[in-house]
């Protein structure tokens, strides 16, 4: 699985978001815990396998 995360800047402006994997995901975690950076994250299906008949009705 794949994680979009976006970070927010002092002013609580969000910056460019990036597509990181699950190790990734927990490095860029544990660091914003130690410095308090905020961070939007939402989970992001891979587009290399078929979507399930959940995800086809979506729009």
């Amino acid at each position: 699985m794949r994680f979009e995360i976006t970070p927010y800047d002092d002013h609580g402006t969000p910056t460019p978001p990036d597509v990181v994997d699950l190790p990734t995901l927990r490095e860029r975690l544990a660091e914003a815990a130690v410095t308090g950076q905020r961070l939007h994250i939402r989970p992001r299906p891979r587009h290399d396998r078929p979507a399930t008949r959940h995800q086809e009705h979506r729009p």
